[in-house]
C-alpha cells in the first residue's frame, strides 16, 4: 500500500494529509475485529450502565483487576506522591543493570525529560494500573520516567477537585526538577482534558510550562454538543446518549472550574507542541479537530492522526493492535523531534 504525504511516498501507513491532520485509512484485521466487537458489546453495555454513585463505584472493579497483572518488562514501577497526590513512577531500567535501578536506559535516553500521564475514564473510573503498559512503553521508548497520577474521581469529588489534584502534582513535579528539565503532559480521553488544562493553568500562573502535550482521543470540551456519526464511522464504545448522560452527571455536582471548560477557547499561545491521536468518527473528534485547526492557524506546532475503524483511546491498548503500536512509535518520534532528543 502506497500513499503520498506532503509530496513524499510512504508504504508504512496508508494516509492522506491535509495541513496538520493525517488520516490513516487502511485498518489492520486486528483493529477491524476489535472495533466491531466493541460495537457489539461495550457500546451496548455503556448504553444501559447506570451513571449513579452505585453504578460508578462498581466500575472500580476494572482497575482492581488490572492491579493483579504483572508490570511491563524493562521498567521499574514504584508508588510515589507528587504534591500529596498518589502516583506511580514508571522508569526504564538500563540494559544490564544488576540492581534494576531506574537508570538512563541507553545512549538514546532523554535524560532531561519526564512525562506526567493522566489516565482517562470520564473522571469516574480507571487509574494508573489500567494504563501501566502504555506508560511503560512510553518510558522505554523515550528512556525517561513517566509519572502516572492517581487523582481523585467522581462521585467522591467534583471535576474542579480533579483538576486541583493534577495541578498540584504538576507543580510539585516542576518544583523538584532542575530548571533545564522538560515536562511532557499526556493523557487519554478525560485525561486529555486534564493535560490540556495544565497548559492553560501553567501559563496563567507563570509556572514552568509543559514542553509538549500528547492527547489520545482527548476530551477537549466538557459541554460539546454530541451526536452519533454515520453508521459506518460512529464511536465504537459510546453512543452519544451515554456521553450526554455523563455531561449531566458532571454538572450535577456544582463546581467552579478554573479557566475554560473548552480547550478550543484557550489562547493558542498556551499550548506547546501538540500531538493528538483519534479514532475517526468518535465523539471527541469534532473538538479535537477544531483545536488542531486553531493551533495550526496560529502557527503552533500540532500534529493530529485520525485512524479509521479504530476504538476510542486505542493507544492505551499498547501492543494489542498494530495501530496501537504504531501510535506509540509516532508519539515517541514526535517527542524526540520537538524536544531535540
Amino acid at each position: 500500500m502506497t500513499a503520498h504525504v506532503n509530496g513524499a511516498v510512504t508504504t508504512r501507513d496508508s494516509v492522506t494529509t491535509s495541513d496538520a491532520v493525517i488520516t490513516h485509512r487502511d485498518p489492520s484485521p486486528q483493529s477491524r475485529a476489535l472495533y466491531w466487537a466493541a460495537r457489539a458489546t461495550l457500546r451496548q453495555v455503556y448504553r444501559v450502565w447506570p451513571l449513579t454513585d452505585v453504578g460508578i463505584r462498581g466500575l472500580a472493579a476494572v482497575e482492581r483487576g488490572f492491579t493483579r497483572l504483572p508490570h511491563p518488562a524493562g521498567v521499574r514501577v514504584e508508588p510515589t506522591t507528587l504534591g500529596g497526590v498518589p502516583a506511580l513512577t514508571i522508569a526504564p531500567i538500563a540494559p544490564g543493570s544488576a540492581t534494576g535501578a531506574p537508570e538512563a536506559a541507553g545512549p538514546d535516553a532523554m535524560a532531561d525529560v519526564v512525562v506526567l500521564y493522566l489516565h482517562g475514564g470520564a473522571f469516574v473510573f480507571c487509574g494508573p494500573s489500567t494504563h501501566s503498559r502504555l506508560c511503560g512503553s512510553l518510558a522505554t521508548g523515550l528512556g525517561a520516567p513517566v509519572h502516572s497520577v492517581r487523582y481523585r474521581k467522581l462521585p467522591e469529588v467534583d471535576i474542579a477537585a480533579v483538576v486541583d489534584d493534577v495541578y498540584c502534582a504538576y507543580r510539585a513535579l516542576s518544583a523538584q526538577l532542575p530548571a533545564e528539565h522538560r515536562i511532557v503532559v499526556a493523557g487519554d480521553s478525560a485525561g486529555g482534558f486534564l493535560a490540556a488544562k495544565l497548559c492553560e493553568l501553567a501559563a496563567r500562573d507563570g509556572v514552568r510550562p509543559p514542553a509538549a502535550l500528547v492527547g489520545y482521543s482527548p476530551l477537549f470540551d466538557l459541554d460539546a454538543e454530541l451526536s452519533d456519526g454515520s453508521w459506518f464511522t460512529r464511536d465504537a464504545y459510546q453512543p452519544a446518549s451515554t456521553l450526554r448522560r455523563a455531561q449531566r452527571f458532571w454538572s450535577s455536582r456544582p463546581y467552579e472550574l478554573p479557566g475554560s471548560r473548552s480547550m478550543v477557547e484557550c489562547d493558542p499561545a498556551v499550548f506547546p507542541p501538540t500531538l493528538i491521536t483519534l479514532a475517526a468518527g468518535e465523539l471527541v473528534e469534532t473538538a479535537a479537530l477544531a483545536l488542531t485547526e486553531r493551533l495550526h492557524a496560529a502557527g503552533r506546532t500540532v500534529e493530529t492522526h485520525r485512524w479509521h475503524t479504530a476504538v476510542h483511546a486505542f493507544p492505551v491498548l499498547d501492543a494489542l493492535t498494530p495501530e496501537s503500536r504504531r501510535a506509540g512509535e509516532i508519539t515517541v518520534g514526535f517527542l524526540r523531534r520537538v524536544l531535540g532528543g
